[in-house]
Order: structure tokens, then sequence, then C-alpha cells
């Protein structure tokens, strides 16, 4: 397994995405990827992304072998996005932007005109209740999705599919009854696992396990019938079992906050009262030990830790004054419920939740 040191912009998700639109005659807004540029090459009628949520390198080598349709296709490693945590790292593949470009960081952002924090799927703040009238990260961070710009090329039908764990047949079904269509067609299908399930059981889950087999089993017998298509497999992210602490017990830390910490429990965003810098250090120390890295905002950014490129009008607005990254299965969670709802996640910058799969899959 590859271990990313940090996240990897030109072996990224992102530039996979940049590879697709670049294939389709589309200006990509980073670098793409020479492999998928050489697949591409092969000028398939019909290319499927595949993306299964939380599918790191790690747990298809834990759970699947040399038998299985996603190892024997597995092409080697590509990294996340920083943080490597779907908000973020979906919305690089399904984009090309990476989270400084798109500023989608993670589940939560700071938002300056409320002065708190936001969570971007659910559009609420911390305590649960709407953020605004509208959704905020659909209006104020939109962004073109990969299906939406190849719909518009001529010759082109380009869909996006979802499915869950309850509806996989439906979904390979669904691929493949458009791919038997005349004509050419790029298709985006999302899985939400194992995602959901390894935050549940986690990595090392009985039930993750089967999982990973069933998907396997059945994308082995539908991709046959889906003619002249070039099938790629990827995830967001990757997953690791926590070691879970709650911010509450450490009183000392949460008196130097302005707010709660945004992002990720595994990347905190962190605003500091004025004059609390050394107690804050100090506090956050006493609380994780060497388990995290703290980032002063100004490497933050000088460091282009949430990917290169042109940045979002709202990022700098976004990034606090420190940032504390996970390095170790030792995450710190904002409450106990959040704690006591995840035994594996993401977020951090460990090799498992950085190192997704490419797999890659044809017949022409």
């Amino acid at each position: 397994m590859v271990d990313f040191e940090f996240p990897c912009p030109q072996r990224s998700i992102a530039a996979l995405a940049c590879s697709l639109l670049a294939h389709y005659g589309l200006q990509p807004p980073n670098p793409t990827l020479p492999e998928a540029d050489n697949l591409l090459a092969s000028r398939p009628r019909n290319v499927v992304l595949l993306l299964l949520d939380g599918l790191g390198e790690w747990l298809i080598r834990r759970h699947l072998s040399e038998k299985h349709f996603l190892i024997r296709h597995n092409m080697g490693t590509l990294s996340s996005v920083f943080p490597p945590t779907t908000a973020a790292a979906a919305t690089a593949l399904e984009s090309g932007l990476f989270p400084a470009q798109s500023g989608w960081l993670g589940w939560s952002v700071y938002w300056p005109e409320l002065d708190n924090n936001v969570n971007l799927y659910p559009n609420t703040t911390p305590d649960g209740r709407s953020a605004a009238p509208v959704h905020l990260g659909e209006t104020y961070l939109s962004f073109q999705t990969l299906t939406g710009q190849i719909q518009g090329v001529e010759g082109v039908e380009a869909a996006a599919l979802t499915g869950d764990r309850t509806r996989l047949d439906t979904l390979f079904q669904a691929v493949g009854s458009i791919c038997r269509r005349p004509g050419r067609h790029f298709l985006y299908a999302y899985l939400d696992q194992p995602d959901h399930l390894l935050h549940k059981e986690g990595c090392q889950s009985r039930h993750a396990a089967q999982l990973l087999q069933t998907v396997d089993r059945l994308l082995e017998t539908a991709f046959p019938t889906w003619p002249d298509t070039l099938l790629l497999v990827t995830a967001d992210h990757g997953f690791l079992d926590l070691d879970g602490r709650c911010l509450e017990d450490f009183p000392a830390l949460t008196a130097t906050l302005r707010l709660p910490p945004s992002i990720e429990p595994r990347a905190l965003n962190c605003f500091v009262k004025p004059g609390q810098d050394a107690a804050f250090l100090q506090a956050l120390y006493q609380a994780v030990g060497d388990a995290y890295t703290v980032y002063p905002r100004a490497e933050v950014l000088r460091t282009a830790l949430f990917g290169p490129g042109l940045e979002h009008p709202r990022f700098r607005t976004m990034v606090g004054d420190y940032l504390a990254v996970a390095r170790t299965p030792l995450t710190l969670f904002p409450t106990r419920q959040y704690q006591a709802s995840m035994c594996a996640g993401h977020g951090g910058m460990t090799s498992e939740e950085l190192t997704v799969p490419l797999i890659a899959a044809w017949h022409l």
C-alpha cells in the first residue's frame, strides 16, 4: 500500500475526474491522471464511473482475495483529497475540484455571516436548527458535476444513478440497460456503502466482508452484459477503526475555543479566543498528545493542504487559527453522541484513510 505522507494531487481522485472531462472534450480544472488517460484513449462507447463510498484500498485487501473481480482488476492506488471524507472527496470526484477550490471542506464549515458552523449536507447549525432559508452549500458553494458537463456534449447521454445495499441488483440493472442502448453514454453510479456499515460496525465487521463480497459477485455477473464499456471503480476515501475521546471531557481545551471545531473530528478546524493560543496548544496536547499534528493557519495556506489551484472565494474565511489533523486512530469527537455513533471513521492523515483503489475493467 502506498503511504501518502500528504495527499498527492497528481495521483488523486480529482485527477481521475479531470481525465473524464478531458476525454469528452471539456476543459478540466486541474491536471489529468495518466493511467486514466491511457484507458480512455481506447474510446469506449460507454464509460461507467462507480463510486463505492468508503472503499479504501486497505479494506478490499482485508476482505477480498485474488480470486475476486475487484482485486483482479485493481490497477493500483490513488490518493483521496484532504480531508478524506465524503463532503470533500466525493465532491472532488464528482467535479475535478480540490476542496480549496470547491469550498466543500468537510461535514461542517465555518460560515462567517452566521459566525457559526454549518453542516453542509443537511444545511444545519451544530444544534440541529436550519442554517438558512436556502441551502447554503448548494447556493454559495455550487459546482458543475461531471454528469452535468458531459450531458452537454453532443452525441453523449450522461446520467447519475444512486443505490444502497438493498438495491444493488437494481442499480447494476439500470446501468446495463443504459449501456445497451445505441450511442455513447457516461454513467456516474454512487453506492452509499460500505461507508454506512463501517461507521456502525467497524472495518473488521463480518457484515462488511459479506457486503463487499456481494458487491463483487453482482458486479462480476453484471459487467459482461454491458457492451463496449469501460468500468472505473474507486472510492472517495478509506476507513480506520477509531479510538474515540470526547471534547467535553477536556474543559481546559474547550475554554480556549471561540466556537466548536468544524470540518471533521479527525480534522479539527479551530478558532481560538484572543490571547489563548498558548493555552490552546497546551490543552490540545494534554487531550491528544502527539496523535494530532497541529498546523497554524499560515501553514495550512502555505502547504495548500486542501489542494492546489485557484481557491474558492470563501475558502480563506472558513480556515481557522489552527488545524489539528489526526495521524493515529485516536479521534477527538465534539460530543458523546457523535462519539457513540462511530466505531470507525475517516478524515485524518493516515494511509488507510487516504488510499483508494483504481479498478478498471473493459470489453470493447
